[in-house]
This record gives C-alpha cells, sequence and structure tokens, in this order.
C-alpha cells in the first residue's frame, strides 16, 4: 500500500472515528485509537506499522506537544512544581514496586526481568492525557498543571531509573558514582541549556524572523522552534516531545501565543497528530494473549491502580480533594513511547523473551485506551459534584 493511500485512510477513518466517539459522549481520541487498533493487524489489516507512518506519528506527537506547551500556563507550573514532582516519585515506586514484586514472587521471573517489568509500568505518556484535557478545558486547571509538571519530572526519573537498571544488571559491570553522575547531569543540563535558550535566545529569534520578507513567517518560526528543541532534548538524553513541550512554554509567554495557536492546531491535528493516535493502535496484536493472559490482565490492573493510587495520595497530601486528586492520578495512567522505549531496550538486552515484550506492549496500549475513559469520567464526575454544591 502507498503511503499516500495509507494518509488517506487514515485521515478519513479517523475523523469518521473521532465522530462516533463524540456522538457516544467519548473523547474523540478514543475513536481515533480504536480505528488503530480495528484497522490494524490486530482485526482487519487494512493497515500496518510502516516507516511512513512511524515517522509521521512521531512527529504528531511532538507537534501535540508542543501545542501544549503553547496553551500551557508556565506560573501556574511553577507554582505546582512541588506537588507535582510528589505526584511522580510516588507514581514511580507503586507501579513499579508492586509490578515487580508481581512478577518475581507470583509468577517466579528472575529480579533482573522483573526488575525491568516493574520499570515499563514506572513510565507515563502525557500525550493522550492532553488531548483529553484540551477537550474538556481542563489543560490549565490545578489538576491539568499538576499532571503535566509531574509527566515531566516522571520523564526524568524514568531514564535514570533505566540507565541505572542497565548500569546495575547488564554485563555484571558495578555501576561508579561517575557513571551516575554522567548519566544524570546532561538529563539536568538540558533544562539549563532550554531556560538560556527560550530567555534569552527566542525573543531575538522571533523579532529576527518578523523582519523577513517570506509567506507565514510566525508559522515557519514556531515549528523550526518545536523541532530544534525537540532534537536538543534527543542529543541530551531527554524525549522529543518534552523538547518540544518546552519550546511551546516558552512561546506561551510571547505576545504571538494566541496567534500561533491559530495556525499550529489546524496543521498538527489536521495531518499529523491524527496519524499519532492511529499509530498506538497500530502497534497491538493479540499474538501471545491466550497464553499470557493471567499475567497481562494482572499487569494491566497494577499499571491503572500504581498510577491511580500513587499520584492521587500524592495529590492528595497537597491539599487536593479526592476528586480532583483522582483526576490527577488518572492523568498519569496512560503509557506510550517511553514505556515502549524501556521496553525495546530491555528486549534487546536479552533482559526479557519475545512473550514478556509482547506482555508488556499489550499492557502499554490497553492502558493507553482505558485511560481517557478514565480520566473523562473522573472529570465529569469532579464538575458534577462542583455544581451540586453550587
Amino acid at each position: 500500500m502507498s503511503y499516500l493511500i495509507q494518509l488517506f485512510l487514515i485521515l478519513l477513518l479517523t475523523k469518521i472515528g473521532a465522530h462516533i466517539a463524540q456522538a457516544l459522549n467519548q473523547p474523540s481520541v478514543i475513536g481515533e485509537l480504536l480505528v488503530g487498533v480495528l484497522a490494524g493487524p490486530a482485526v482487519l489489516h487494512i493497515l500496518a506499522p510502516t516507516t511512513f507512518t512511524h515517522y509521521l506519528s512521531n512527529l504528531g506527537v511532538i507537534v501535540l506537544m508542543f501545542i501544549a506547551g503553547l496553551e500551557g500556563d508556565f506560573p501556574l507550573l511553577m507554582k505546582y512544581w512541588r506537588p507535582a514532582l510528589t505526584i511522580a516519585v510516588l507514581g514511580v515506586i507503586f507501579p513499579t514496586g508492586a509490578a515487580t514484586l508481581l512478577a518475581a514472587w507470583g509468577f517466579g521471573y528472575s529480579w533482573r526481568t522483573a526488575l525491568f517489568i516493574g520499570l515499563v509500568l514506572s513510565a507515563t505518556s502525557v500525550s493522550i492525557t492532553v488531548a483529553v484535557l484540551q477537550e474538556m478545558g481542563q489543560l490549565n486547571s490545578r489538576a491539568g498543571a499538576m499532571i503535566l509538571g509531574a509527566a515531566v519530572a516522571d520523564d526524568i526519573i524514568c531514564v535514570i531509573l533505566l540507565g541505572l537498571c542497565i548500569s546495575f544488571t547488564g554485563g555484571g559491570h558495578t555501576t561508579s558514582f561517575w557513571a551516575i553522575v554522567q548519566l544524570i547531569a546532561p538529563k539536568l543540563l538540558f533544562f539549563a541549556v532550554a531556560f538560556v535558550l527560550a530567555k534569552w535566545a527566542v525573543p531575538p529569534f522571533i523579532s529576527f524572523f518578523t523582519r523577513l520578507n517570506a509567506s507565514e513567517n510566525d508559522t515557519a518560526m514556531a515549528l523550526i522552534l518545536c523541532f530544534g528543541f525537540a532534537a536538543l532534548a534527543v542529543s541530551m538524553g531527554m524525549s522529543d516531545v518534552l523538547g518540544a513541550y518546552v519550546a511551546g512554554l516558552a512561546l506561551s509567554e510571547t505576545p504571538i501565543c494566541d496567534q500561533l495557536v491559530g495556525k499550529i492546531e489546524p496543521i498538527g491535528y489536521g495531518v499529523f497528530i491524527p496519524v499519532f493516535f492511529v499509530g498506538i493502535g497500530l502497534n497491538i496484536s493479540f499474538h501471545g494473549l491466550a497464553h499470557d493472559w493471567f499475567f497481562i490482565l494482572a499487569l494491566i490492573i497494577i499499571a491503572i491502580l500504581g498510577k491511580q493510587i500513587g499520584c492521587g495520595l500524592g495529590a492528595r497530601l497537597f491539599g487536593l480533594p479526592w476528586q480532583e486528586a483522582n483526576v490527577v492520578g488518572a492523568g498519569m495512567v496512560s503509557r506510550g513511547e517511553m514505556a515502549l522505549v524501556v521496553a525495546n531496550v530491555a528486549l534487546q538486552a536479552h533482559v526479557v523473551n519475545t512473550n514478556h515484550y509482547t506482555a508488556l506492549i499489550l499492557v502499554t496500549v490497553i492502558t493507553t485506551l482505558i485511560a481517557p475513559l478514565l480520566l473523562k469520567a473522573l472529570i465529569e464526575h469532579q464538575q458534577h459534584q462542583f455544581n451540586e454544591v453550587n
């Protein structure tokens, strides 16, 4: 199938899927995710993962997080950095610890394998959550700010833990203090470099582009910063979506922010972002499900409850009522690209076998499908409670 037919089918089917989801009072992202599952290798075999869909999907999530940054509230994020960090830490400890113990004690896997299985469940992908928060007008709420801040911290924690696990369990080498410093330092340095660029390089860059005699200067400038910050993040060991989000936050403080949102959103939601959502569904396969169904089911329960309880408890510790704390917990349930990276690293290092890998991919995709439903239900419940009180 040519890439043009692939793109034609993805754009057509995602809009139909989103319409049906909205008609059933569900987030539109659910319809788009299910298009990938139903049209992909799991059911109808109409679409399949290709190099084209892979790269276009990557661009989709980068643009999605860039838009989230553009629509973000930087002072609000800074206000809630302490609860966000607490939420992230507890949201890693609960699912990772529970999954590690389950795999080691419940299913008899080695501690090395169990640790990597637990680490896959530690990762949060906020991209699906962002789509639901945007759709429900909650992106700049208190809970939304905590979710986004916690997701950034979660990304850092997960990358560091992955490096430490590889160092401690791979090849029998002992991890030195210097090796740990070399692992952590580039991640922390990224934020310092990004801050310097956002404060002192972005404003003159914007000024330069406004003086150019070319079409759509502001749109091109925004996308250049988006992909530039994404590339910088990758070069320093962080995820590209984090770099794109930081670029969006930098531009959110400028007078042209609203104008940029109006131009970038049609590009993202018209082309790139639907491919990202479909790409998640295309990764699901039911191969091996019959053999490992109990293990997969147990991991799904831990993946959901681990984040829901851990992150919700973290939010509750900082005074949020249970209804709002539950929204925060649900916002951290979704897994995605980081979990897939950890699973792939574990497979390449021969820590897990192909059956484990398939199980982990299924857990990642299924929790990603469940997360927006859970988040929407809890937001609606919170709003209903608020309306009753008032």
